[in-house]
């Protein structure tokens, strides 16, 4: 599957994004943000939680593709799958 131009969802900045069913979503690669999973669900809500750019960080340094996810409290991110 090939890249689409889209915006990053955290940061507005243009990205590229593919398509992903591990995911339930797509995976982001933001030059500013890096790449991260994110799920369908998650990606209409504007309340991010404002540490996301940090987790993505945190989570990226052990070796884990980070996936924000939607759950019962709302948006969280942790490590997805590849």
């Amino acid at each position: 599957m090939l890249p689409q131009p889209a915006n990053c969802p955290l940061c507005g900045t243009s990205a590229e994004r593919i398509r992903s069913s591990a995911l339930r979503g797509y995976k982001y690669t933001c030059p500013k943000c890096g790449s991260f999973g994110i799920e369908t669900s998650a990606l209409g809500i504007n309340a991010m939680p404002p540490s996301a750019p940090q987790d993505l960080a945190r989570l990226r340094a052990y070796g884990y593709l980070p996936c924000i996810q939607r759950d019962k409290q709302g948006v969280r991110v942790g490590p997805g799958k590849a």
